[in-house]
């Protein structure tokens, strides 16, 4: 069975790595030159703050993805509340069904708890999942471009 839940960032962040280093094989751009390696005493103190919180999709217990946001003030807008998706992976071969529209349906319910006046993604062109972020209300908003120093 297959169950969303939100998690404290210990144990999780143990039991993630390995789906980390998945998600980052998949995803990172120039990883000959900017290794994985997540600052987990910043989002320790992030999460202690109640400025993360993480989501997980589970199925019979096992991990099998997860979402983590950071929740924070905007530097322009200071009485707004934003939430920003971290990162958001659903482990390839759970890729099926509509679980991943579940889980982005689950995530985004789960974090407007928090009542963040804006809540915003970060889709990878080649891995683009907007469509279901727009069946779910979003709309396109910003182009990041990124240059890579050696």
């Amino acid at each position: 069975m297959i169950t969303f839940q939100v998690e404290q960032l210990y144990p999780f962040v143990h039991e993630a790595m390995d789906l980390f280093q998945r998600h980052y094989e998949e995803i990172a751009e120039r990883t000959d030159v900017i290794k994985l390696d997540p600052n987990l005493e910043l989002y320790n103190e992030l999460h202690r703050k109640g400025a993360l919180e993480i989501h997980t999709a589970r199925e019979d217990g096992q991990l099998i993805g997860y979402s983590l946001w950071f929740l924070s003030q905007h530097v322009h807008y200071k009485q707004s509340l934003t939430a920003s998706s971290d990162v958001l992976y659903i482990a390839p071969e759970h890729r099926k069904g509509m679980l991943g529209v579940k889980f982005i349906k689950w995530t985004t319910e789960e974090v407007k708890k928090r009542k963040p006046q804006r809540i915003m993604f970060h889709v990878k062109p080649f891995l683009d999942y907007s469509p279901i972020l727009e069946r779910n209300g979003a709309h396109f908003f910003e182009k990041i471009y990124s240059i890579v120093l050696e």
